[in-house]
Formats: C-alpha cells, structure tokens, sequence
C-alpha cells in the first residue's frame, strides 16, 4: 500500500537499535529508529529528488502496514503516540520500564542516543537491514548522520 502523502522513499531501510535513560524514571530502556542507506528519495517542493547519502527519519507521522509490523517484531515500545503525549500523533518510543515517551528530539538533535559523539558511541547503534521498499511521512530527517558507517549492521 503506497501513503498518498508519503515524502521520503527508499528500496530498503534500517530499523536501528541502541539503548538511552529515560528522562522520566533513569532506567536504561531500548529505542529504535528508522535509517535510511544512500541513495533514497526526499520530496522536495513536489518534486523526488534522489539523496545520495544515509539518513534518519524521525517525527514520523504515517508508516505503511508493512513498516509496522517490522518494527513491531522488533519492539512494542515503538508505537503511534497521541493525546497528552504528543499534540500531533507521530511513531514515538516509549520506556519499557515506565512507558513515558521518549522524545524524537533527544534522540536525534542532541548528542547521545542516534547521534553519537564519536566512533566508539556508533558502536552502540546496531542496524537491522530490511530488504523492503520503505516511505513514510516525516518531518525530521537527519542527512548523512555522523558516524554511521561505524554503526554495526545486521
């Protein structure tokens, strides 16, 4: 099933793993995000233009049912948030110990969790490769992450 809204696209994707504490009970718990190999696709004022670089996508808002259930093989934790979570329902990990919701923004624009400070921190990121055509609606995208290519993939 292809999202009618869809602005980034690729032939496969990665789910990525690797463990944050939680700012809401300081356990550690295990987060997943969606990366996305070179080259991929990104709408750009109604136009594909090609991306020749690696990528997160978070604040990810519509997933194809075939992305779900990937990722719900991988985590139950990784769900749609909505209402007093989040104002705007977008894909969102949550703390297994807990189950606050862990923010897309702690993970992705502040160092630690997908953005490692170095080469060794990268170490902890493990990528799952899935050999599926990928696309979601996002508003974050992170292009060409550094350290990726110290990433562990699987």
């Amino acid at each position: 099933m292809q999202l009618t809204d869809a602005n980034i696209r690729s032939s496969s994707y990665y789910i990525a793993q690797t463990t944050v504490q939680c700012m809401s009970c300081g356990q550690w718990t295990r987060v997943v995000a969606l990366a996305l190999p070179a080259p991929h696709e990104i709408l750009i004022e109604d136009e594909w233009q090609s991306a020749d670089v690696s990528a997160f996508v978070f604040d990810v808002t519509e997933l194809p049912e075939s992305v779900r259930r990937q990722l719900l093989q991988i985590s139950r934790f990784f769900r749609l948030a909505c209402g007093a979570e989040a104002p705007d329902p977008c894909w969102a990990n949550h703390c297994e110990h807990c189950d606050a919701l862990v923010n897309d923004d702690e993970l992705h624009c502040e160092p630690g969790g997908f953005m490692p400070a170095d080469a060794e921190g990268a170490q902890a990121i493990s990528l799952l490769a899935i050999p599926h055509a990928f696309e979601a609606v996002s508003a974050g995208y992170a292009v060409d992450p550094a350290f990726f290519v110290h990433m562990r993939v699987r």
